[in-house]
C-alpha cells in the first residue's frame, strides 16, 4: 500500500543517516585515540633528550560534497630550523671553549703559581740563595752540594715542566685520536638514517622517530665537530661543514689519523669522501684541518699546536738563556782544585771546518794546588800559539789543525782531542785544565768565548744545543750525509697548509749550498741568511708574513755529530722549545760537587809556573754567579712573548703570567659560551620541547573529544533500535 511504501521509504532513509553518523562517529573515536596516544607520547619523553614533540593536525573527511568525519592529515614534529642551526653552533663553540678551558685548568693545576715551592721563580730564587750562602765558604762540600741541588732542582723544575706540556699536548693529541672514530660512526650513522627516513616516508609511514634520532646524532657530531645542515624534499639531510665541506650526502665523509708528533709537529686530520655502494674512496683526500671551525676537535688542536707549543718555546727560550748565562759565567770560571780534564758539548763542528776564532785565550796546566805548571797562549787572529812564552808556532786554519797544534803544545803535560764535535783537553797525572780568555782581546766565535763555545766547563746541558750562533761560513763543507731530506710546512691562523717545502741533500754541498737548496725550495716565500756569526736568519715573505714555520721531518746528519741540520742552526720553533726537554746540570759536576766553578783564574802576562792562579777560598766567580740575578738577558721573541731585555726571573714571571691571563681568557670564553648554548637549548626547548600544561589540556580536550564521539555511538545504537521496532 501507499502507507508502507512511505514507511520503507523513511526506513531507508533513517538507515542512510544514521550509518552516516556512525562512520563520523567512529573516525572521532579513531582520531581522538590517535591523537591521545600522541599526547602520551609527548607527556612520556618529557625528559628524553632530542625529542621533538609531536602535534596533531586534523582535517575533514569528506564524501561527494558531503562531511563525513574527521581524520588524521598529519602527526608533525615541531622543530624551528633557525633555532636548530643556533644549537648545533652553540653547542659546537661551547665545546671548543670547554676543551681548551680544560686543558688550561690541567696546565695550571700542574705548573702551580709563581710563588710555590715547586714553580720555576721559586727554584731560580733559590739558585742565588744557595750561592749567597755559599759564598762564605766556596770550598766547602757542604756549600758545593747546596748549591749544586739547586741548580739540579732548576733543572729538573724545566725539564718536568716541558714534560708537563709535552704530555698535556701528546693528551690531547690522543683525544682526537679517540674522536675521529666517534665522528665516523656519527657521519655513518646520519647516512644510514637518511636511507631509512626516504624508504619510510616514500612508503607513508611514520618517520618521525627516526627524525629524532637523526637530530640526536647530528647534535652529538656538533660537540666535536662545527656542522651545518639542510633537508631536501624527500626527507635526505646533508651534512657540511661551516664552510661547506660535505660530510653527509650521497655519500658520505671518513676521517683518518694516526696521531702521534715528528720533530714537534703533528699531522692532520684526513677526509675522503665514501662510495656507499663500493665502500672506497672518491677521490683525493682533504685535509680537515682548517675546515673544523669550532667544536672538541678545534679546541684540542689549538691547544695542542697553539697555545701549548707556544708555552713550549717560551720555556725552550727561559732555558735557552738561563743556560748560556750561566754557562758563559762557568766557563770564564775557574774550580778549586782545577778538573784534571774538560770534555765539551756536540758542537755539530767536523774537523775539517775552519777555525772561526777571532782573539786569544790561555789554555794552562796546574798542580792540584792551582800553581801554574805551564801555558798556551793562542793568538787566534794571528794564527800562532805559544808555549810558557816560547816561539809561536802555527796552529792552521781549521778546527782539526788547531786541536792537533794543541795536542803536540801540551807535551807531556796533557793531550787534546776532537771527536763527534766535542773537544776534549786533559791533563797528566793530578794536575788540571784551566782557561782563561784574554781580558782585551777575548777569544770569540759566534760571539761565545773559547770555553763557553765548547762547552768545556758548562754548568747546564741539553739534549739539543743551546748555542744555535755556529760560527760557521758559507764556504764550510756542509758535512751532511747524502740522502739526508728536510721537509718543511707554512701554516696560516686558520690551519691551512699554505706551502710546503723539501730540500734532500747529495752530501757534497757546502753549509752555503745546503742554504741555496733551501732558499730554492720555498721560492722566495722564506729566505735564509748565514749571519757572520753563523746563525741562521728566516724572513718570511709579505704574502708569508703572518704564517707559522714547521719542521716537519729531517734525516739530516753532519758528520759523526748526530745532529741534523736543522738542530744545529736551531731552526724553528720546535727547536726551541727542545732546549727545555731534557734540560740538566752537566753530569760531570753532578758526580763531583767540587768541579762548580767558584773561583776565577788570575792569569797575566808575567804568570809563569809556579804562580798561584787559583785559589782556594776565592769566591770571585761565584759573585759572578750570583750577578746574574739582577743581569738582563737579551730573549728572543718565542711563543706569545715578544722580544725583550730582562732578568731571569723576570722571563720567568712573565712566563707564568702568559699562562694565567690566557687561563683567564679560556675560563670567561667557556662561560660564556656555555651561556650561549644554554639559551639556544631554552629558546629551542620552547619551541621543540613538551609542555605539561599544554599536553594535559589537550588530553582533556581529546578525552572529551572521545566521550562525545562514543556517545554519538550509543544514539545511534538507540535510534537503530527504535527504527527496528517501527513495523
Amino acid at each position: 500500500s501507499a502507507g508502507q511504501k512511505r514507511l520503507r521509504t523513511l526506513k531507508r532513509r533513517t538507515r542512510v543517516s544514521l550509518n552516516g553518523i556512525l562512520a563520523s562517529s567512529l573516525s572521532a573515536l579513531q582520531t581522538s585515540q590517535q591523537a591521545l596516544s600522541t599526547v602520551s607520547s609527548n607527556v612520556a619523553n618529557i625528559n628524553t633528550a632530542g625529542y621533538a614533540r609531536r602535534v596533531v593536525n586534523l582535517e575533514a573527511q569528506v564524501s561527494g560534497s558531503q562531511l563525513s568525519g574527521v581524520s588524521v592529515a598529519d602527526i608533525q614534529r615541531v622543530t624551528d630550523q633557525f633555532l636548530t642551526q643556533e644549537t648545533l653552533s652553540a653547542q659546537a663553540s661551547s665545546s671548543q671553549a670547554s676543551a681548551v678551558n680544560d686543558a688550561y685548568t690541567q696546565l695550571n693545576g700542574l705548573l702551580g703559581q709563581p710563588g710555590d715551592s715547586s714553580s720555576l721563580t721559586t727554584q731560580l730564587d733559590n739558585v742565588f740563595t744557595a750561592l749567597s750562602s755559599a759564598a762564605l765558604a766556596p770550598t766547602s762540600g757542604t756549600s758545593q752540594q747546596g748549591a749544586l741541588t739547586a741548580f739540579q732542582n732548576m733543572a729538573s723544575t724545566i725539564s718536568n715542566l716541558s714534560s708537563t706540556i709535552g704530555g698535556l699536548q701528546n693528551q690531547a693529541d690522543q683525544q682526537i685520536v679517540t674522536a675521529v672514530p666517534t665522528v665516523n660512526s656519527l657521519v655513518k650513522q646520519i647516512y644510514t638514517m637518511n636511507s631509512q627516513i626516504q624508504t619510510a616516508t616514500a612508503a607513508g609511514n611514520d618517520s618521525t622517530g627516526l627524525l629524532d634520532q637523526r637530530d640526536q646524532a647530528v647534535q652529538q657530531l656538533s660537540q666535536l665537530i662545527s656542522v651545518r645542515t639542510a633537508t631536501g624534499a624527500n626527507g635526505q639531510m646533508i651534512v657540511s661543514t661551516q664552510d661547506g665541506v660535505q660530510l653527509v650526502g650521497d655519500t658520505y665523509a671518513q676521517l683518518s689519523y694516526a696521531g702521534g708528533s715528528s720533530t714537534g709537529t703533528y699531522p692532520s686530520i684526513q677526509l675522503s669522501n665514501i662510495n656507499p655502494a663500493t665502500g672506497q674512496a672518491v677521490g683525493s683526500a682533504t685535509t680537515l684541518d682548517p675546515h673544523l671551525g669550532s667544536g672538541q676537535i678545534a679546541g684540542l688542536i689549538s691547544m695542542r699546536d697553539g697555545a701549548l707549543a707556544q708555552f713550549q718555546q717560551e720555556l725552550g727560550n727561559f732555558a735557552q738563556e738561563t743556560a748560556n748565562a750561566f754557562n758563559a759565567q762557568h766557563n770564564a770560571n775557574a774550580a778549586y782544585p782545577p778538573p784534571t780534564s774538560l770534555t765539551g758539548r756536540d758542537t755539530g763542528l767536523a774537523s775539517t771546518d775552519s777555525l772561526g776564532f777571532t782573539g786569544k785565550t790561555t789554555i794552562a796546566v796546574t798542580d792540584s794546588s792551582g800553581k801554574l805548571v805551564s801555558r798556551i797562549d793562542v793568538n787566534f787572529g794571528a794564527g800562532t800559539l805559544s808555549v810558557d812564552g816560547g816561539a809561536a808556532t802555527s796552529i792552521g786554519t781549521t778546527v782539526g789543525s788547531f786541536v792537533t797544534a794543541l795536542n803536540s803544545a801540551l807535551g807531556s803535560n796533557g793531550s787534546a782531542s776532537f771527536a763527534n764535535g766535542q773537544l776534549s783537553i786533559s791533563a797528566t797525572g793530578t794536575n788540571g785544565i784551566v782557561t782563561q780568555d784574554d781580558a782585551t782581546t777575548p777569544a770569540s766565535r759566534g760571539g761565545a768565548g773559547f770555553s763557553q763555545f765548547f762547552g768545556l766547563n758548562n754548568l747546564f746541558t741539553s739534549a739539543v744545543p743551546t748555542i744555535t750562533a755556529t760560527g760557521l761560513s758559507s764556504s764550510d763543507a756542509g758535512n751532511f750525509a747524502a740522502g739526508g731530506t728536510m721537509s718543511f710546512a707554512l701554516k696560516d691562523a686558520s690551519g691551512n697548509v699554505v706551502k710546503t717545502a723539501s730540500v734532500a741533500l747529495t752530501g757534497s754541498e757546502t753549509i752555503g749550498g745546503v742554504i741555496s737548496a733551501l732558499n730554492t725550495a720555498f721560492g722566495g716565500a722564506e729566505t735564509f741568511s748565514l749571519g757572520s756569526d753563523g746563525s741562521l736568519g728566516m724572513t718570511p715573505s709579505a704574502a708569508y708574513a703572518n704564517d707559522s714555520f714547521a719542521v716537519t721531518a729531517d734525516s739530516t746528519v753532519r758528520g759523526t755529530t748526530g745532529l741534523s741540520f736543522t738542530q744545529l742552526f736551531g731552526l724553528g720553533p720546535a727547536a726551541t722549545a727542545a732546549i727545555a726537554s731534557g734540560f740538566s746540570v752537566n753530569s760531570a759536576i753532578s758526580s763531583a760537587p767540587q768541579r762548580l766553578a767558584f773561583g776565577q783564574p788570575s792569569i797575566t802576562g808575567a804568570t809563569v809556573a809556579g804562580d798561584q792562579i787559583v785559589s782556594s777560598g776565592d769566591a770571585s766567580g761565584l759573585q759572578a754567579l750570583q750577578n746574574l740575578s739582577s743581569t738582563k738577558q737579551t730573549f728572543a721573541a718565542a711563543g706569545g712573548m715578544v722580544a725583550q731585555s730582562s732578568t731571569l726571573s723576570s722571563y720567568a714571571a712573565n712566563f707564568y703570567q702568559d699562562v694565567a691571563t690566557r687561563g683567564a681568557a679560556a675560563k670567561s670564553a667557556a662561560t660564556a659560551q656555555s651561556d650561549r648554548l644554554t639559551a639556544a637549548q631554552q629558546a629551542q626547548s620552547s619551541v621543540s620541547g613538551v609542555n605539561l600544561d599544554e599536553e594535559l589540556t589537550n588530553m582533556m580536550t581529546y578525552q572529551q573529544a572521545y566521550s562525545a564521539g562514543a556517545r554519538m555511538l550509543q544514539v545511534v545504537q538507540t535510534l537503530y533500535n527504535a527504527l527496528l521496532q517501527i513495523q
